[in-house]
């Protein structure tokens, strides 16, 4: 009779541990209802805090830069969640600027279906289909954008990265300005989207706003898998560079691909 107790007692025991082990990781359950997610965008210099007119880095080209604007615009967002399924966020709400200067680095995306995240998918710029719908069609946005200094004109469109401060090179005497524009035109599209992998699951719940920390490294931009000189673009008085076109754009493009990382997943909302 006693050994029967104990095999009941010890049955009951395991069966609650179970239970409460299952009740702490919902991931297997069905969730449903929807959430928000924040995702804040922390620029650095090859590994530093980017520090507007302070920051400064030796490249490998050896050129060494202090950067003293860094704009851009990310777009296009969707979430990749356990099991592969992509969840678009609206395209017309799909587009915002990150501005360091003025300390706009952080989006709210709003009314998420519930779900674990693993992955999310971006682009950087904005893409063709969305400027060909015209001007009307994202007035605001256009407007927002310009006000950060992300656009030419309505012609020639959107940049999507505006990138600037001051040089110098081992070829070069003295310090030059420089300015990197990214931006599509009517040769090319340098348009980019690239899918970027969470360290940890991102539980979005109607009670649960996960924070995912980005960090974005501006040194890839000419330093990254080609390496892009300043001092190749150098204008005739040898007094500023610039890279607005051409080859070393499309190359910029491709070096953005990898400018995005995410360090950690918060799962409560914003303590970076």
């Amino acid at each position: 009779m006693k050994f029967q107790l104990k095999n009941t007692i010890a049955i009951l025991a395991f069966a609650s541990f179970f239970a409460s082990c299952s009740s702490d990781d919902d991931s297997s359950q069905a969730v449903s209802g929807n959430g928000e997610m924040e995702l804040y965008f922390d620029n650095s210099l090859n590994g530093d805090d980017l520090i507007l007119g302070v920051s400064t880095h030796t490249n490998s080209s050896g050129e060494k830069l202090k950067i003293n604007k860094f704009n851009y615009i990310v777009s296009n967002f969707v979430l990749i969640d356990e099991n592969g399924a992509e969840v678009a966020y609206p395209k017309a709400s799909s587009y915002f600027v990150i501005n360091e200067e003025t300390k706009q680095t952080t989006i709210h995306l709003e009314n998420i279906p519930a779900g674990n995240y693993k992955k999310i998918k971006f682009g950087l710029g904005v893409d063709s289909q969305r400027y060909l719908q015209g001007e009307t069609a994202q007035q605001s946005f256009w407007d927002e954008a310009a006000a950060n200094d992300l656009t030419w004109t309505w012609s020639t469109g959107y940049r999507f990265i505006v990138f600037e401060g001051t040089f110098t090179a081992p070829t070069l005497t003295g310090e030059k300005t420089f300015q990197v524009h990214q931006g599509s035109n009517t040769a090319t599209d340098n348009y980019r989207e690239f899918t970027v992998d969470f360290p940890n699951t991102a539980r979005v719940r109607e009670t649960e706003s996960p924070s995912v920390h980005f960090i974005v490294d501006a040194n890839k931009i000419l330093d990254g898998n080609t390496k892009v000189k300043l001092s190749e673009a150098m204008n005739p008085a040898q007094t500023s560079a610039a890279i607005m076109g051409g080859a070393k754009l499309i190359s910029i493009a491709e070096n953005t691909t990898s400018m995005f990382t995410v360090d950690h997943v918060h799962a409560g909302g914003a303590d970076h």
